[in-house]
């Protein structure tokens, strides 16, 4: 193939890939804002506009609950990446589902603190309790620990366990001692959130290295 051909190929490739990418963002979006419109009283400007615009609030407005957002969000992505990575490795077998279950976990999570899902969504307009919903994630938490044992074993599960305990103490402070300070809950799952994130993005960094380490050994056998 010529160079020309090759740019060109090249150019298609990319053109398909943005027509995708747009498609993908443009028509669930629409779709969403046609339903509102039509379905409910909700106004546009409340699914497009950023909340503290809206509400004429200060910048800051939920300051660090979106670090949180953030950390979650940055857990569940390298999570994912790091199973596409592996995922066709033999060796790494194990640690793709592993990678896999934990960016889908994380990705749960994630929408449920931006979303409110278990304080707001599931108790006031579905009419499902908070209680049964904290059932459903100790469920999948023990799935996780069941299932992924032998690897826990292997890693720096010590980090993961005291990303657990935060969590947990920010959960009795919110349904045991609610009259302690929001602020202090708050504290307890966002150091939660990030220590959840330091786990995996370790043990992501260690799983993908040595991948690559060893290909790079494999290639260079073969040029020997």
């Amino acid at each position: 193939m010529t160079r020309l051909g090759f740019q060109k190929s090249s150019y298609i490739a990319q053109i398909k890939v943005l027509l995708l990418t747009f498609l993908i963002t443009i028509i669930p979006f629409s779709l969403s804002l046609i339903f509102f419109k039509l379905k409910t009283n909700v106004t546009t400007d409340y699914l497009t506009r950023d909340p503290s615009a809206i509400m004429s609030a200060p910048f800051y407005l939920g300051f660090f609950s979106n670090i949180g957002i953030l950390f979650w969000c940055s857990s569940a992505t390298i999570c994912l990446f790091s199973y596409m990575l592996v995922k066709k490795d033999i060796r790494a077998k194990e640690y793709s589902s592993f990678f896999l279950f934990s960016g889908l976990l994380t990705s749960l999570l994630l929408f449920d603190d931006f979303f409110l899902i278990h304080e707001s969504v599931f108790p006031d307009y579905l009419h499902i309790s908070e209680k049964i919903v904290y059932a459903g994630y100790i469920s999948l938490m023990l799935m996780f620990f069941l299932k992924f044992k032998t690897i826990l074993k292997k890693t720096e599960f010590l980090i993961l366990l005291s990303a657990f305990i935060f969590f947990g103490l920010s959960i009795v402070c919110d349904n045991i001692f609610p009259n302690i300070p929001v602020a202090i809950e708050d504290t307890f799952k966002l150091v939660g959130i990030t220590t959840w994130f330091t786990y995996f993005a370790r043990i992501c960094l260690q799983r993908v290295s040595k991948l690559l380490s060893l290909s790079l050994l494999e290639k260079q056998s073969l040029l020997r």
